[in-house]
């Protein structure tokens, strides 16, 4: 059973925020829920947001870490697989993308999380299992991009009718069918 879980916010995010602090008040019974606040928008790079992934990971295996991200949070955990040298239990990516979305305010600092384009190999030999969560209708990622991603990586696909960006402001803040998701993955 995994006894790490790395639950990462998106841009202009925190811990606080959206389903992150229910998930991980229901993760803790089966490990350690970690909700570490990253850097953001001041600050926020690819670079910093590792430090403190690896920082909140210190001391966990990789075999026994199931990371879930939100939004860029996505992005930062499939980097996390694409590094790796021993496989995580599980990746769940909420909302994610690659490229730019054509919003300014995100692009330039979701810029180094992005590019270059994944090794998208790398990226599953460093997750046993991937599981992608989109609204079919979410303001910032359009359903393509969230598709384009769980294709290239042969994930499964999980659309929510109505569920825009899976956020507090599309009423998310609990997500049961991540935590059913999860739960499978145990």
């Amino acid at each position: 059973m995994p006894n790490h879980f790395l639950i990462v916010h998106g841009a202009y995010g925190q811990p606080e925020g959206n389903w992150l602090p229910w998930l991980a008040t229901q993760l803790r019974s089966y490990g350690k829920a970690l909700t570490p606040r990253f850097p953001t928008p001041e600050g926020q790079n690819l670079e910093a947001w590792l430090a403190v992934a690896d920082d909140a990971l210190a001391g966990g295996a990789a075999q026994d870490t199931i990371l879930i991200g939100h939004s860029v949070g996505a992005a930062l955990i499939f980097r996390m697989a694409e590094r790796t040298r021993q496989s995580f239990k599980a990746a769940f990516a909420v909302c994610p993308w690659t490229g730019d979305l054509g919003l300014p305010d995100f692009d330039l600092i979701n810029a180094s999380f992005v590019r270059p384009v994944f090794d998208w190999n790398a990226v599953r030999r460093g997750a046993e299992k991937i599981v992608c969560f989109a609204g079919d209708d979410d303001p910032y990622v359009p359903l393509a991009c969230s598709g384009d991603v769980a294709k290239a990586l042969d994930a499964e696909l999980i659309v929510v009718k109505k569920g825009g960006h899976l956020n507090a402001e599309a009423g998310y803040r609990e997500f049961p069918a991540l935590l059913e998701k999860i739960h499978q993955s145990l």
